[in-house]
């Protein structure tokens, strides 16, 4: 019949083990400098929410036929106040 394969205890304890405790630190390695590699500084929200209010501003320019006269006017009052650029 099928023998079992007998690992000998000289080569788990000198190559298997110190292989795979490698891999795992690789691996940790890896995580760390793809991390440190991608991370972009965090935007300013401040200027993240003046940007996203002069494209609403754009898009409502752009739109302005297609709204009616009322709810244009209620718009740019909404986008020109003060609130907006606190």
């Amino acid at each position: 019949m099928v023998e079992d394969l007998v690992l000998d205890t000289a080569i788990r304890d000198w190559i298997l083990i110190p292989l795979s405790v490698v891999m795992v630190l690789i691996g940790i390695l890896r995580y760390f400098v793809s991390k440190l590699m991608r991370s972009s500084p965090t935007p300013d929200s401040k200027m993240v929410k003046e940007g996203q209010v002069v494209i609403r501003a754009t898009n409502l320019k752009a739109g302005a036929n297609f709204i009616p006269p009322k709810s244009f006017r209620a718009r740019r009052f909404y986008f020109s106040t003060e609130v907006w650029f606190l």
